[in-house]
């Protein structure tokens, strides 16, 4: 039975894969090792849709089975055509990397400089969720805000809304997209990750009021407006904090 279910993981189907990780899930459940076993010697098949059920199987199995054996399919699938697929392959890299953030950091780095904007985009949203930063960090983040893909450009965005960084670094670089990206989207985008960003700054606020009271793009400045308010409440409960 297990043999016929690890065929079937390379099915066309999604349908008939999809039931074919449930039913090796529940048997590996029932503590039956071998789906385990045989589940890790998939993840290298040379078949790609093979590869990413097992390491998707592995993953829903948890505890014992996932592990740093199923990093690079889930690199692969982060890059996949199908948008499902990404994000289920995404959130398990954030799982994985929450166990092992030294290895999976180091990957995503080189994921979010890669030529593929599927992959670098959902690298810099694992990137976002583990909390990754520092100077190689901004580098990469930096020639994402430049990406040719708009959507590889709001993702940069939203890492650099959560970034930890004393430098003003993240601050100048986001400041320059909400000035000057040729897309709408991504400058509301910047002026609405200004407000996530503590101790911001005075250029950062000068730029927001000056967005906010433009009425050429009431859109920028809704979202500079909603930026602002949200420093100002920051800066409002600072001192009830130090207290």
């Amino acid at each position: 039975m297990i043999e016929n279910l690890i065929r079937k993981l390379g099915d066309a189907h999604k349908t008939i894969q999809r039931r074919a990780i449930d039913e090796l899930v529940a048997i590996a459940a029932i503590g039956n090792p071998l789906v385990t076993e045989r589940l890790r010697e998939s993840v290298a098949s040379a078949d790609r849709r093979v590869r990413w059920a097992a390491a998707y199987s592995l993953g829903q199995i948890g505890a014992g089975a996932f592990a740093m054996d199923s990093a690079d399919v889930l690199c692969e699938a982060m890059g996949d055509d199908d948008g499902d697929i990404r994000w289920a392959a995404t959130n398990l890299m954030v799982r994985l990397g929450r166990e092992n953030l030294v290895e999976i950091g180091a990957r995503l780095l080189k994921l979010a400089a890669d030529s593929d904007h599927n992959a670098r985009k959902m690298a810099l949203y694992c990137i976002r969720d583990l909390g990754i930063a520092g100077p190689e960090l901004l580098d990469v983040v930096e020639g994402a805000v430049h990406d040719s893909d708009l959507h590889v450009r709001l993702a940069a965005l939203s890492a650099l809304s959560r970034i930890r960084d004393a430098s003003g670094r993240a601050v100048r670089i986001i400041l320059e997209c909400m000035k000057s990206d040729s897309d709408a989207g991504v400058r509301r985008a910047a002026a609405s990750a200004l407000g996530n960003i503590q101790n911001a700054g005075a250029d950062a606020a000068a730029a927001l009021a000056s967005a906010a009271a433009d009425p050429a793009d009431e859109s920028l400045a809704r979202a500079a407006r909603g930026a602002l308010d949200r420093l100002d409440k920051d800066r409002l409960k600072k001192p009830l904090l130090e207290k």
